[in-house]
């Protein structure tokens, strides 16, 4: 009996460590993620996904979203930069993200690898070619770096700093 009751309570006593999930990170050096934010990168994006996109569609809306503190605008979510830019991120494609400048006209484009971390987003100018690409970390967490590799600034959460700390942009 005694045996039985010992086998149950240590049964019991370790249920709570059979739920227990390790939590990892990755984390990166510049040179690390530089190199692996230039994997397999592209270097052009077609002018037919640039040409629809030249004027944000939703310029209006998305100005009185601004006003309003408001970033969710159903079918698409708006991120305001402290430069007056702001940034555009539809839902039904999350692998486009669409830059412009305050007056609505287009300034980049963002392609990502994937909606989930870590990930790679290649930004083209009007033109299609790349000016930039960023390595998503983890949420809050980013390397931006030119088209020739240089740092441009480290993202933590919603401000961007140059390798000396300096803060360069924030997001709202």
């Amino acid at each position: 009996m005694k045996k039985v009751i010992n086998t149950a309570l240590i049964l019991i006593l370790s249920l709570p460590l059979c739920g227990y999930t390790l939590k990892g990170g990755v984390t990166y050096t510049v040179e690390q993620a530089r190199k692996e934010a230039f994997a397999d990168v592209e270097y052009r994006l077609p002018q037919s996904i640039i040409k629809a996109h030249l004027k944000d569609p939703d310029y209006e809306e998305n100005m009185k979203a601004n006003s309003k503190g408001i970033i969710d605008l159903g079918n698409r979510l708006v991120t305001y930069f402290s430069d007056g830019g702001y940034g555009v991120l539809y839902k039904k494609n999350q692998y486009f993200e669409y830059y412009y400048y305050a007056d609505g006209k287009l300034e980049m484009i963002g392609k990502r690898t994937s909606t989930s971390y870590p990930a790679k987003s290649y930004k083209y100018d009007t033109k299609g070619k790349l000016q930039s690409v960023i390595l998503y970390v983890k949420k809050g967490e980013s390397y931006n770096f030119t088209a020739t590799g240089q740092l441009n600034g480290i993202w933590h959460n919603n401000k961007c700093y140059d390798i000396n700390g300096k803060l360069l942009l924030e997001n709202y």
